[in-house]
């Protein structure tokens, strides 16, 4: 009756009453609450894909800055070998140049020397009498066969295949004493005459 309804309406007033909440605005919020947690999964979706990416950069960059540490290093060391071998072929320069000067010097003690006038330049040869110039020709010629003598000496022992091992084979049957126990058995002639060879 009305005095339930104002019994009613009084209870709500003083707060003794609670209304059950509306299904619409439940439903409201709902909605509401499932589309922020939508939107937040997004955002964090999309954050840890930018992290991703920001590492893998990071990483790029710091592989790229490590090889170019690297390479800076292998540059400085190679730098490093570089001045070393510079500063050896630097020395060695000096070496050779301070021997050809004293090659110069012993050369030109010679050329000033009366015993040996075959050193002296054209130029001091031009200045010289015509009959010592045939003296020192003469002179020449003399030690040119005393030289060719040596030199024929020394060949007449040595095998005249490989010019190494002394002779110490006699062929047969032309008789030739030229070739060595290494390079005999590899012939089937005299080398010198073209005969046969039957045995040594």
């Amino acid at each position: 009756g009305l005095n339930g309804g104002a019994s009613s309406i009084w209870d709500f007033v003083s707060g003794s009453f609670s209304p059950s909440p509306s299904p619409v605005f439940s439903s409201l919020s709902s909605a509401a609450s499932s589309g922020d947690l939508s939107r937040l999964l997004r955002d964090l979706d999309e954050a840890k894909k930018k992290l991703k990416q920001w590492e893998e950069t990071w990483l790029q960059v710091k592989q790229a800055c490590e090889a170019c540490q690297k390479d800076a290093h292998e540059a400085k060391e190679q730098a490093k070998t570089a001045e070393a071998e510079r500063q050896l072929a630097e020395q060695k320069w000096e070496e050779t140049e301070r021997k050809l000067k004293e090659f110069q010097g012993d050369f030109d003690v010679l050329c000033r020397s009366p015993g040996t006038p075959l050193l002296r330049s054209y130029g001091e040869l031009d200045q010289l009498p015509l009959s010592k110039l045939h003296s020192i020709q003469s002179q020449l010629r003399s030690d040119l066969d005393l030289i060719d003598g040596v030199i024929y000496q020394l060949q007449s022992k040595k095998c005249i295949v490989c010019q190494k091992h002394d002779r110490c084979i006699v062929l047969q049957p032309c008789q030739h004493y030229v070739l060595c126990e290494n390079c005999a058995p590899t012939k089937t002639e005299c080398p010198y005459c073209r005969t046969k060879i039957l045995k040594w």
